[in-house]
């Protein structure tokens, strides 16, 4: 079993996993930017308390993270509770595996190469990954497994939260879909904008990327507000709740187990 950790701007997510991939229990927690050790260690250990017994211990924990300030602070914090360091997950765990054809391939954030990499492992190519948490990420896989490049944009909550605090007039609301597309308040036409605008921008990227070197495409969703999205695209999307887990234990098995 492992444990693997993703830490990301706005949730961290932990799984324990077995090495084929299959998640046997989940939980999260709040990203706290200035947290301490000991905010990790007990958010970790609630949920290891929960889980970890009713299965088999652990042998590694696997940290992807893209908010590298906290890298110390959670390192430490998972020697505290598990009496180990952290194998973090990086560009030479997954270019051993997978080509990344940009221009600087350090510079892609570890969340969107697991992505990735867990396409290729579980789904035919070429492929289209969507990734919707803080930013909604897009990666291309062409058929040959390499990964092309693609886009970033503001998330849904990102966009959201923006619109509320610079428009005077706009509420907070949540990114649920009304009861129309065509809205009937403010609340129900910012909620109608951003889901149907957000489903709307998904299908138009697969149609332009479609039409491009990616045709046809596996078109693979996976982040926090996938589910609440992927349901009003026209074109056909799998979600996949735990795609990023399933691309780092893809590569691990593919090259050196950490120690």
């Amino acid at each position: 079993m492992y444990l693997l950790i993703d830490l990301g701007n706005s949730t961290v997510v932990c799984a324990l996993a077995d090495d084929a991939g299959a998640v046997a229990a989940t939980w999260r927690f709040k990203t706290a930017k200035d947290a301490t050790a000991a905010f990790f260690a007990e958010n970790l250990s609630e949920g290891l308390s929960q889980y970890a017994s009713a299965i088999a211990p652990f042998r590694h924990v696997v940290v992807s993270s893209v908010v590298p300030e906290l890298d110390a602070v959670l390192s430490s914090a998972v020697e505290e509770v598990c009496g180990q360091k952290p194998h973090f997950f990086s560009l030479a765990d997954a270019s051993a595996v997978m080509p990344l054809d940009v221009e600087a391939p350090h510079k892609v954030g570890n969340d969107r190469v697991a992505d990735a990499l867990g396409v290729v492992a579980c789904y035919k190519l070429p492929a289209i990954v969507f990734d919707m948490g803080t930013a909604t990420t897009v990666g291309v896989i062409d058929a040959r497994g390499v990964f092309r490049g693609g886009m970033i944009i503001p998330g849904v909550k990102t966009s959201l939260a923006a619109l509320s605090r610079r428009a005077s007039q706009l509420p907070v609301v949540d990114a649920a879909p009304p009861s129309d597309i065509i809205g009937r308040n403010t609340a129900e036409c910012m909620q109608s904008g951003i889901v149907y605008g957000t489903a709307a921008m998904i299908d138009g990227i697969i149609d332009r990327l479609s039409s491009s070197a990616v045709a046809p495409a596996t078109v693979v969703a996976t982040g926090g507000m996938a589910q609440a999205i992927v349901p009003h695209c026209v074109h056909d999307i799998v979600y996949d709740r735990h795609l990023q887990f399933k691309g780092i234990l893809y590569s691990l098995r593919l090259t050196r187990q950490p120690s």
